[in-house]
């Protein structure tokens, strides 16, 4: 799909909360695009939505965006549920996509998307914006320069905690709808059949939340661990266990009742450490924090500040910049995703062998 005018053209499917708090309004701040067409089932919602943010073209559904619009791409931000087929019908329609994630209830279905929007030739992103985190980007140079150059040794292990909390810091100035949303189908219909039962209706949660940590981990490691080991005792409690050549892994994940969000990420070296510490999702303009620590006769404790930025922002303009080079090898490419789905699916597996 040629993009001739100045500015990329977008549809939004979803005015509820997320799409509005950490989308719609982030793309309204965007020179590079506009805001030309949204859907969604909820009529006042989507009225309400469409007026904040001078969104002309309005529908109901996202075939009826599709039919009776130019856009250049589409913002998805549905139901879990509903997410691959919009994406397909997008895909189809010759539109970029972008979709929060998961993108598929499962890898077979992820699968089937991304050759799609190859076949396409269409840019196919899916919502890791931590990656686009400001402070994720210098841990990622500071790791690079220590794995060259040696200077805390080997890399040994990596230890993960996501516990969750409270990631939505009061988010504030958000229309909140009073209709009732549509009925949706259950999230435990799209899970790997494999799965057991009674775990089918919390794998997607998995995957929503946790997927941020497998993804950072392949990234910084640049390659995709296997899994020794899971054990899952509920809901509140799992733990992981996976490996590379030369280092372990240990995930442990969770929720908690607290108002904090606890989700850090540290690379065990020989002679230190890094550090990282990931802010909550809807905590704006507050990047992840950086501590690098070199071992010795004396501790050294090194704390980075980055430019305040927040992680959503910069991915949708991320996105636009993908959108407009055509580049469909993105930092947060569906075919990055993709392969979290499998390796989350590979971690699940344990609990079926």
């Amino acid at each position: 799909m040629q993009i001739s005018s100045p500015k990329i053209k977008l549809g939004f499917v979803g005015a509820g909360f997320i799409g509005q708090v950490a989308h719609i309004e982030n793309y309204a701040q965007l020179e590079e695009c506009e805001l030309h067409a949204i859907a969604d089932l909820r009529p006042k919602l989507r009225e309400q939505v469409a007026d904040k943010f001078a969104i002309a073209q309005r529908f109901e559904t996202h075939t009826d965006l599709l039919n009776n619009t130019d856009v250049d791409a589409v913002i998805i931000v549905t139901a879990r549920v509903h997410t691959a087929d919009v994406v397909r019908d997008c895909l189809l329609a010759g539109k970029h996509v972008f979709s929060e994630k998961p993108m598929a209830g499962n890898s077979q279905i992820a699968a089937e998307l991304v050759e799609l929007a190859a076949q396409k030739g269409l840019v196919y992103c899916v919502g890791y914006m931590k990656r686009h985190d400001q402070g994720v980007i210098k841990a990622k140079q500071l790791f690079d320069q220590v794995m060259t150059d040696n200077s805390l040794g080997s890399l040994l292990q990596v230890s993960a905690q996501c516990y969750m909390g409270d990631s939505y810091c009061k988010a504030a100035g958000y229309i909140h709808g009073q209709e009732q949303r549509p009925q949706m189908q259950e999230e435990a219909l799209f899970a790997p059949h494999w799965l057991k039962e009674e775990h089918k209706p919390i794998f997607a949660r998995y995957v929503n939340v946790h997927s941020h940590l497998l993804n950072l981990i392949r990234h910084f490691l640049n390659t995709t661990p296997s899994v020794e080991y899971f054990n899952y005792l509920s809901p509140l409690a799992h733990t992981c266990v996976m490996r590379t050549d030369s280092q372990l892994i240990v995930l442990e994940t969770g929720e908690v009742n607290q108002k904090d969000w606890q989700e850090k990420c540290t690379f065990i070296f020989e002679q230190g450490q890094l550090i990282i510490t990931l802010p909550p999702a809807l905590l704006r303009n507050v990047p992840a924090h950086i501590e690098l620590r070199r071992h010795g006769d004396v501790t050294e404790n090194t704390h980075y500040q980055v430019e305040w930025s927040w992680s959503f922002k910069n991915q949708a303009s991320a996105f636009i910049q993908d959108v407009r080079n055509r580049n469909t090898d993105s930092t947060i490419s569906a075919q990055q995703a993709l392969t979290d789905i499998q390796l989350a699916e590979a971690i699940w597996k344990k609990l079926s062998n």
